[in-house]
This record gives C-alpha cells, structure tokens and sequence, in this order.
C-alpha cells in the first residue's frame, strides 16, 4: 500500500536534489573530473530530480483548484520573487565586490544592467570584470537557465489540461514525456552540437528535461502508484548504477529508473520524512545561490588547492544559510502575499473551468 499523497518524502527529496546540483557544480568550477550517477552528472540528474516532483506537484495544484488566475498567482509568488532576490545580489553586491573594473566602470557598463534581464526569464551569464580568473571564467550563476523551462511548463499545464479537457491526463502527459524522449535522444544521436536559442534559452537543453516534467505528472494516477514499491526500487537502482553504459543507454536508463524510483521514495509507506522542511522549504534558495555562492569561494579560497570534499563541505553550508535567508526575507513573506491576494472574491471568480480529474 502506498503512503497517502499528503505524507510524502518530497522535502527531503529536493533537498538532496539541490545538493546534487551544488556538487556537480562544484566539479565544473574547480575544474575536476564531474561526479556522475546513473551515469550521468550528479548535478544533471538533481534537476530531473526536481522536474519531476514539479510536474507532479504543479500538475496536482492544477487539479484541486483550476482556476487559471489564483494558479497564476500561486506560481508567479513562488518563483519570481527569489529569482529577484538573487539577481540583485548577483549585481548589487557581488559584483561591485568581485569586479576587476572600478566600481564606477562597473555601473557604467551596459552589461551590468543587461544581467538584470533574468529577472524576466531572459537568461544573462555575465557581469563584468567578474570572476575573470575563476577556473570557471566570468558564468555569474550557471543555475538559472532552467527557471525559464519550469515557467513554460507552468503554462503548458493548463493548456494542456484545457486542450484535453476530457482525454486522461496521465496517458497524455505520458505520451507526451516519450515522445519528447525520443526527440531529445534523436537530437543526442544524429545533432549532438545542436544549440537553438529562444528567449536566451537553448531549447535543446530545455528538451533534455521537459520529459522528465510530463512523466510526474503521470504518477498522480492512483493506478499508476498501486505499482510503486521502495525495496524494488533501491535494487533495481543499484543494478543500474553499477552498468556502464553509453550516454544514450544511460539516458534511456535514468528516464526509466530515475522516475521510478523517486516516486517510490516519496510515497513509500511511513514515509521518514514527512517532518523534514514541512514549515521551511530552502531547496529553491538553495538551487538559485548555490552556482554564485560557491563562484565566490572559489575566488577566496582558490589559492589554498582544497580538495572537491572540502570545497563541496563549505559551499554546501554557505548556500545552506543563503537559501534560509532566501525563504525567510524572501519567498515566505511573498507567499504570504500571494495567500492574501487569493482570498480575493474578483480573483476566486476569475478563470475558472471544470476539467476531468485524473484517477
């Protein structure tokens, strides 16, 4: 029997997931040798990770309350506001503080007010005279090209779900993930150097995620979860993390396994969990600062050779504090906001329309 949704592991899931990413990261900026599992970049895999959980719990959001405008609100307060507060760290206090330029010459450049377009979702690396002689040259935050993906996919829920309003949305967002799937293992075969650009996004990489979205959607079916089981899991997991595949079997392996065996995780029976982060959700603070936090360590302490560990201890703790700064100035006080806003009768009878519940 699998847990009820509402007790879960998800917390301690994106945890780990941020993480993941704050270590494979740290590999790139201290030029090693990149951690892999499941043969693939530990920090690649945290962010399947979390597109999975979203699809699921952005999808599950839609589904109790349809109402396009409060849905818009509930995603615009959640992810906005801390990509606002990380860019303006980025270039308000890191930047005048890491520039090689004077600082006058660095608020003289069109770049620095160019890095504020992230803001909008338009993606701008650099800032200038930043981080010049990192080993990982001049990348502010590497992390943020995904948050223009997550946002097309907050809007393709409801026009997907709208588009199919009596079709099973479990076979559609399947359907979709394979498809998507195997566009995206096309492209890896026979286009590997393949790069289009929209909106500052490459859409090939956006391509290598969007799957990853889609396929927790379809673990909102009670059908589909009846098939969960942790102890399956964890063995198939070991079995698939001690083949040594190609990147494309060991594509093909992640989408398979990944899925299952996070969803088995976060719903297993009794779930361990349930506490952890139930109040406080650092995890997106911790995904937006962990790439300039551990850039800025890197600057300070790249002189002593530390070791990946120990770098990877440092940072892990630095951006720890930072994404609790993040949710406690930040993201909470924006959603209480955006709660405030919801109770608004005008937005409650805005947008609404009735769409078939998944089974």
């Amino acid at each position: 029997m699998i847990a009820d949704s509402r007790k879960n592991n998800f917390n301690i899931i994106r945890f780990v997931a941020a993480m993941m990413v704050v270590l494979g990261h740290m590999c790139h900026l201290i030029a090693v040798d990149v951690s892999l599992f499941l043969g693939q970049a530990v920090s690649t895999i945290g962010v399947k990770i979390f597109f999975l959980i979203s699809g699921y719990l952005i999808a599950q959001s839609f589904l109790n309350d349809s109402n396009i405008f409060r849905y818009a609100v509930r995603r615009i307060f959640r992810i906005i506001p801390g990509l606002i507060g990380v860019v303006l760290f980025a270039v308000f206090v890191v930047g005048p503080v890491f520039t090689v330029l004077p600082v006058s010459e660095y608020f003289a450049n069109g770049m620095t007010w160019s890095y504020l377009k992230n803001i909008a979702l338009y993606v701008q690396y650099f800032l200038p005279g930043v981080f010049e002689a990192n080993p990982y040259p001049n990348a502010i935050n590497g992390s943020l090209w995904t948050l223009p993906v997550e946002v097309m996919m907050y809007v393709a829920v409801p026009v997907i779900f709208l588009l199919f309003r009596k079709g099973n949305k479990v076979v559609i967002a399947g359907v979709l993930a394979v498809v998507l799937e195997i566009a995206n293992l096309a492209i890896g075969k026979f286009r590997p150097d393949a790069f289009y650009v929209i909106y500052g996004t490459d859409m090939v990489s956006a391509l290598s995620i969007i799957p990853y979205f889609f396929l927790g959607i379809v673990f909102l079916s009670s059908k589909v979860k009846k098939y969960l089981n942790l102890q399956l899991a964890i063995g198939i997991l070991c079995i698939a993390e001690m083949m040594n595949f190609s990147s494309l079997k060991s594509e093909i392996m992640v989408f398979v396994v990944l899925p299952y065996f996070i969803f088995s995780f976060a719903f297993a029976e009794e779930p361990k969990f349930v506490k952890c982060f139930s109040k406080n959700d650092f995890s997106y603070g911790l995904y937006l600062y962990g790439f300039v936090i551990q850039q800025v360590i890197v600057k300070i302490l790249w002189e002593y050779q530390l070791t990946l560990n120990v770098y990877f201890v440092i940072c892990a703790c630095a951006t720890t504090v930072f994404g609790m700064l993040s949710w406690f100035l930040v993201e909470r006080p924006a959603q209480r906001l955006a709660k405030k806003i919801l109770k608004s009768e005008r937005v409650a009878k805005l947008g609404k329309f009735d769409i078939t519940k998944i089974e």
